[in-house]
């Protein structure tokens, strides 16, 4: 039987699966197998990790490289998933221009390695067998550490000149504020991503801010309200910017506070957003919940093998 092992790297830790296709479209997981990312700023000790994970579920299913046809792996970006090439990965220390494919694939026996950034591949995944099945025009975004997407229009993924396209967390939403990672300022990862709320009031988890408003605290109040702006604001954007039918929300802020996400998006995209496009425009959460990044990889690689993934190419 021909076997697909699936990989995300987190800056955190990395997860490994191997799955076999189904009839119902969505992958089986027969093995699964979670390792703490290296932080020792060496590339190689990454990929090390990784193709370690890789053999990890596959003896945790009893099987082998043998069975496996073709390995899908789903990184942070930016990267170029042509050539297999992370550019920079920014919560991993040194993980700068690696040629994460080649190298990967080398640890795994010759086994090809089919590399995508972590949004592309969760967009695969619920536009394959998720919230976005036979949809066309669709956004998906994370909300969760930060804020994040991939765009399908027409029917394809939309990569842009240097395959970074749908980096929407960067969307500027505010003409001043707290300063982004990326350098910026006005962000929408900067207003609602969930390490920025916790570092704005001085605590170790976004959690902490939800669960403070929740019991009254006027700080923690202000900044989920200007979360819940700034989320708003990007909903209106791409409802009139990329008049998607659908608006796939998932990642850990969404899946434990929905009402402070995915209600502000349909909110603004209702009483803002233009007519005709907003008349259409679904927010909807993401059906995959934490399997979305291994349902994602698996189908990556399981529908480049096979000369079916010219869509999100």
């Amino acid at each position: 039987m021909t076997l697909f092992v699936g990989l995300d790297l987190g800056g955190t830790q990395v997860r490994a699966v191997v799955a076999e296709p189904a009839p119902s479209g969505r992958p089986r997981i027969l093995g699964d197998a979670t390792r703490a990312t290296p932080t020792t700023g060496r590339p190689d000790d990454v990929i090390a990790e990784l193709a370690a994970g890789a053999r990890a579920a596959l003896e945790s299913a009893g099987r082998s490289l043998h069975d496996v046809a073709a390995v899908g792996c789903a990184a942070p970006g930016p990267l170029d998933p042509h050539r297999g090439i992370v550019h920079v990965a920014p919560n991993i220390p040194g993980f700068e221009r690696v040629p994460l494919a080649e190298s990967l694939a080398s640890l795994l026996d010759g086994t090809p390695v089919f590399l995508d950034r972590d949004t592309v591949i969760a967009a695969i995944a619920e536009g394959m067998v998720g919230a976005a099945h036979g949809e066309r025009d669709y956004v998906y975004v994370t909300v969760s550490t930060g804020v994040g997407g991939a765009i399908v229009s027409g029917g394809r993924m939309l990569r842009g000149a240097t395959n970074t396209a749908g980096e929407i967390g960067h969307w500027p939403v505010g003409l001043e504020g707290p300063r982004c990672g990326c350098g910026s300022f006005g962000c929408v990862e900067s207003f609602a991503g969930g390490r920025n709320l916790a570092q704005q009031f001085g605590s170790r988890d976004a959690g902490d801010v939800f669960r403070a408003a929740r019991g009254g605290d006027e700080r923690a109040k202000a900044l989920v309200a200007r979360s819940e702006a700034a989320l708003a604001a990007l909903a209106i954007g791409l409802v009139n910017g990329l008049n998607p039918s659908v608006i796939v929300v998932g990642g850990g802020i969404t899946e434990h506070e929905p009402q402070h996400v995915l209600e502000p998006m349909r909110r603004g995209i209702r009483e803002r957003a233009l007519r005709v496009p907003a008349a259409v425009a679904q927010v909807v959460p993401a059906a995959l919940g934490p399997d979305v990044g291994m349902v994602g990889a698996v189908l990556s690689a399981q529908e480049r093998v096979a000369g079916r993934g010219s869509w999100f190419a």
